[in-house]
């Protein structure tokens, strides 16, 4: 590991995640497209989200050279910040693959012909019952609860349909899993109109939520940063919010 121009980090980015599969009007690259590229990366922090300091744990932006972040920050960071969202998505062996890896889907193809979103797959394990896929989910992705559509622990799942992140709010993907023959699609951001639709359909759907499906891509993004040169720290801020009950 050593110290490389941004200019040149970025171009290598660019030639394994290509700028050009993101979906239209999404903020990828630098977030500060008037800044210097000719900085030089040592080391590169690696997160989900920009958090500004106090508003999580983490507060040591000083000790990094650059930030990735898989969003689009909403304010701007205090270090120069590189953005890799859908393309990263999309892109073959991305977050999609990642997640798809994490939990033992063999992917075959993709969900969405047009956008390259979404993956859908066979266990490697063969049939099993939908409680036990949810619990190796709820393991595999470190949460302690699912939202799901049309649950019946006992259904023989073996055909699964997921993609990482926001899918459950995207009523054509949903559509899409069920026309192509998938038990049943995982994604987060399950919103009600959706859960309706699924509902009356019979579909069955899992919100694993938005944050934690994507949590194996971010760790797959780290070792490719990693693997161009430069010191790559992967932290999990967790998922923002806190439920109570």
């Amino acid at each position: 590991m050593g110290k490389i121009k941004a200019s040149y980090l970025f171009k290598r980015i660019e030639e394994k995640i290509p700028p050009n599969l993101a979906l239209d009007n999404d903020k990828i690259g630098l977030t500060d497209r008037t800044g210097d590229c000719d900085f030089e990366v040592e080391k590169v922090l690696v997160l989900m989200d920009y958090l500004s300091p106090g508003a999580g744990d983490f507060t040591d932006y000083d000790s990094y050279d650059l930030l990735i972040l898989h969003h689009p920050p909403a304010e701007k960071p205090p270090l120069p910040a590189y953005v890799i969202h859908s393309n990263w998505d999309i892109v073959r062996g991305g977050a999609c693959d990642a997640l798809a890896d994490c939990l033992n889907v063999i992917s075959e193809e993709v969900l969405d012909e047009n956008t390259g979103l979404g993956r859908i797959g066979t266990l490697k394990c063969g049939p099993v019952p939908l409680s036990e896929f949810c619990r190796d989910v709820m393991e595999k992705l470190g949460i302690n609860f699912i939202r799901t559509v049309n649950y019946r622990g006992d259904v023989m799942i073996e055909r699964i349909s997921l993609v990482s992140g926001f899918g459950l709010k995207n009523p054509g993907l949903i559509e899409k899993a069920q026309q192509k023959g998938a038990d049943l699609f995982l994604s987060g951001d399950l919103v009600h109109s959706c859960a309706v639709a699924a509902k009356n359909s019979g579909f069955v759907l899992l919100d694993a939520s938005h944050y934690a499906t994507e949590l194996p891509g971010l760790y797959k993004l780290g070792r490719v940063i990693e693997g161009l040169g430069v010191k790559a720290n992967v932290i999990d801020t967790k998922i923002p919010w806190t439920v109570i009950h």
